[in-house]
């Protein structure tokens, strides 16, 4: 064996292939982003890049002797700026093998959809021909003398296999095409062969996915058609390429917030104008489409001669193939989360990483729940990546500026993939073990034989797979066979039911867990038993997410408060956002099933008025969890636990934060309101109504005229306080409206000094994440609620104000009952 330590072999390297003397061929794409990487020095922009984003290559190492050599770069297409004929391209080289003679090279162009033969000594393309879509699996056939005589080809998306003959290389042609079973949804299947096609650029020679690989990211910076760097600038940056999986609940899409955008407001080509929504918010594939749109107009498209599809839209692929790839996109998911144990409860060093990104680090503070990212990001108008994937990315920021493994601090040694995200185990734990939908004990297997039957391993993976399925979480199947019968071998195909299994070919037939141990010591069975996904799994039911009932997607800039989770000491009942939940689903707790009940607040499931969930546990959890101590936003005796939602048969949501008080906290110190609290009369209450009006009955009842969610202050609830720096106060309330809205609350300088309402709600955490942007807020609904936030002083001020912001919308808001103590409690308004 030896190692090839060569500069590079290529970019993205699909296939391999070793002749008998120990030549290796490698089937590659090699990147031409440095073709038009000068966007500062040269102003390089698209055009640059002539349509040519990759080099279609097999590359040759001779590895015949005690080393390998250096390797050869064959090009399976003219240079640029020659290119091949649209219908000769040979794009994306995948699956490749050579024939037993040593002679000829068979490999396939899987965006072209082709196979085709080369000169394995010269390196000359022999002969090409069309198979199904996507081919990406060869296998040969040759006769005695090692001359190719047939090969195999799996149409990996088309779901066939062609035959061909290639006993002559020269003229290869298609003898059988044979269908397989293919579940899939027709309509995704289209769209993901659109996605996977050289026919979506104008030069044949590249396709969507070669910038994304099934839905990755190749972890290239690409100078396209993006916007100039900043208000009056003349370079556009390079941007990373970023994942398609996990796209569903997180538009915009991009790192500028443009392609995709239904909530409108500023990105980074109109940093200081608010532009309008592109797409439907209630219509997510009207985003990805308009994504698709952009993409194949530009990056996909000859920017000198832009061809003109069906629909009148410029770039390749019909309007049929765009709507089948808006779907698709959507549908991409996640792998499993990479660490998560089998038995589903996140570690403790997991557990400690959900506590520092929350509250801690306040990374959660941008990075929001349920998809740890934040879209329609203010201030610049930048996106947020997620953090989820993020274990199998070493490159997250839109340039890359913080993450050159080899140049962090002037320190040229590098450091492990591990912390190229965070340099926070415990946070990258909380990578590893994240729900994205699947249970710990996800595709997990174990096999009884005679190795495994008596190994304590085999008996902890068995307890926990037995109670998944019981619980639901996955549905566990075996596949064997059955030795030292009359029908040696027979095959065995059983599915876990309670407490046995159940034979699916001889209903007459269970077996128990011992009985299948006994034939496994016995060398009478080998059986190998896997956890499935239920039927819950398709398009219509994607994972459910739940997040805390704050605010709604804003413009924020440079982040926000932390999230704000729900406290349980006596009451049992949560209130959230949650979206995608399907009635009938199923709750867990620190990754065991629980008893209780998920409905909607107004509207029924899956469709819930403002996402607005309640969510009610039979019983708090008495055991596990994380103690929480020293955290000045959550109470001091406080457990946490992690919360999620199971759709019937279906997906897992995120993992959500919720805590266990041990024992009912009362402030100890009176309001400092003081009598107001109750507004009972107007006492000492200001009100702005710019855009509205007041009335005071026991109440304050706001009647908004005109809304302006930019500047919410023109309808607004103040009172003079007094805070001192450092130390910590609680703001309680109760409000609601009549209807579905949000409201702000902040405290802050009031129009007093030289630096006028100056936020003074902070976490107490030096630096603070989101120090330009610390008021709060809420979801309210048509029954008063009891609210509680939590903040630390950011200075002195015995002339600040508690505001209540309301003209983000034309509903009513009735506030009562304020309070604001010192301390991390609420008393008695």
């Amino acid at each position: 064996m030896y190692s090839i330590q060569k500069d590079t072999l290529g970019t993205l390297l699909y296939g391999i292939a070793v002749d008998s003397d120990g030549n290796v061929f490698v089937a590659q794409a090699e990147a031409r982003n440095d073709a038009n990487g000068k966007a500062g020095t040269e102003s390089h922009g698209l055009p640059e890049l002539e349509n040519r984003a990759f080099l279609n290559q097999i590359t040759k190492v001779d590895c015949t002797g005690d080393t390998c050599g250096t390797p050869e770069f064959i090009d399976l297409e003219p240079l640029p700026p020659d290119h091949p004929e649209r219908d000769e391209a040979l794009a994306t080289p995948f699956a490749i093998q050579i024939s037993d003679d040593d002679s000829t090279i068979v490999a396939t162009a899987a965006a072209s959809d082709k196979v085709f033969t080369m000169d394995a000594d010269t390196g000359d393309v022999l002969d090409q021909v069309v198979v199904g879509s996507i081919p990406r699996g060869v296998t040969l056939i040759s006769n005695d003398d090692g001359e190719l005589e047939h090969a195999w080809v799996l149409n990996a998306l088309a779901n066939t296999v062609s035959v061909l003959d290639v006993t002559d290389p020269e003229d290869l042609s298609v003898l059988h095409t044979i269908e397989l079973q293919d579940p899939s949804d027709p309509i995704l299947k289209q769209g993901r062969i659109a996605f996977n096609s050289a026919d979506a650029s104008s030069t044949g020679t590249f396709s969507c996915a070669s910038c994304h690989p099934d839905g990755h990211t190749d972890q290239l910076l690409w100078v396209l058609d993006t916007p100039l760097c900043d208000v009056g600038c003349d370079q556009i940056q390079p941007r990373l390429v970023q994942d398609i999986r996990g796209l569903r609940g997180t538009a915009p899409y991009h790192w500028d917030g443009i392609p995709g955008d239904p909530f409108g407001g500023i990105n980074t080509s109109s940093i200081e104008t608010y532009v309008e929504p592109n797409c439907d918010i209630d219509d997510e594939e009207s985003c990805t489409l308009h994504l698709i749109d952009g993409s194949l107009k530009t990056t996909m498209c000859d920017q000198d001669d832009c061809t003109v599809n069906d629909d009148d839209k410029e770039g390749h692929l019909s309007a049929e193939d765009r709507t089948a790839m808006s779907k698709y996109l959507l549908s991409v998911p996640y792998p499993p989360s990479v660490e998560r144990p089998y038995d589903n409860t996140v570690t403790k060093l997991g557990m400690e990483g959900i506590r520092d990104f929350h509250f801690n680090e306040q990374c959660g503070n941008c990075h929001y729940l349920p998809h740890w990212t934040t879209t329609n990001m203010g201030g610049s108008g930048m996106d947020l990546p997620s953090w989820r994937g993020a274990s199998d990315r070493w490159k997250n920021a839109p340039q890359n500026r913080f993450f050159f493994v080899d140049q962090v601090g002037g320190d040229t040694r590098g450091f492990p993939e591990r912390f190229s995200f965070t340099q926070s185990q415990k946070m990258y734990q909380m990578i590893l073990e994240g729900s994205v939908g699947a249970p710990g004990s996800f595709a997990r297997q174990v096999t009884l034989n005679v190795s495994t039957a008596d190994l304590d391993q085999t008996v902890d993976m068995l307890d926990a797979l037995e109670l998944a399925d019981r619980e639901g979480a996955i549905v566990l199947e075996g596949e064997g066979i059955r030795l030292n019968t009359e029908d040696d071998p027979a095959v065995v195909s059983l599915s876990f039911e309670e407490d046995n299994y159940q034979d699916n070919l001889d209903q007459s037939t269970e077996y128990s867990r011992d009985e299948l141990l006994d034939l496994a010591r016995d060398e009478e069975l080998l059986l190998t038993l896997t956890a499935r996904f239920g039927t819950g799994v398709d398009y219509e039911h994607p994972q459910p997410t739940i997040w805390p009932a704050g605010f709604p997607i804003r413009f924020i800039f440079p982040g926000d408060r932390p999230q704000e989770f729900p406290e349980l000491y006596d009451e049992t009942e949560m209130r959230m956002r949650g979206d995608y939940i399907f009635e009938g689903a199923s709750l867990f707790v620190d990754g065991r099933k629980v008893e209780g009940t998920i409905r909607c607040e107004s509207g029924e499931l899956p469709d819930c008025e403002d996402q607005i969930v309640l969510i009610e546990l039979e019983e708090l959890p008495s055991t596990g969890g994380l103690p929480i101590q020293d955290i000045n936003v959550v109470a001091d005796n406080a457990t946490m636990h992690l919360l999620q939602v199971q759709n019937p048969q279906g997906l897992f949501s995120n993992d959500f934060p919720f805590f266990v008080l041990s024992e009912s906290n009362t402030a100890r110190y009176g309001n400092i309101v003081g009598r107001d609290g109750t507004i009972d009369q107007q006492g000492g209450w200001r009100a702005n109504t710019q855009n509205g009006l007041v009335s005071w009955d026991g109440e304050a009842h706001f009647t908004i005229t005109h809304a302006n969610e930019r500047q919410p202050w023109r309808v607004s609830l103040e009172h003079n306080i007094s805070v001192r720096e450092g130390l910590p106060y609680s703001i309680c309330y109760t409000a609601k409206s009549d209807a579905y809205r949000y409201i702000e609350v902040n405290v802050d300088t009031g129009p007093g000094g030289t630096e006028q309402f100056r936020g003074l709600v902070s976490t107490g955490i030096d630096p603070e994440v989101g120090g330009g942007v610390r008021n709060v807020g809420v979801s309210l609904n048509t029954e008063y609620r009891q609210f509680h936030h939590r903040f630390i002083a950011a200075e002195t001020d015995y002339q600040a104000r508690l505001t209540f912001n309301l003209a983000q919308s034309e509903n009513d808001v009735w506030i009562d009952n304020v309070g604001m103590f010192y301390g991390k409690d609420c008393g008695n308004p």
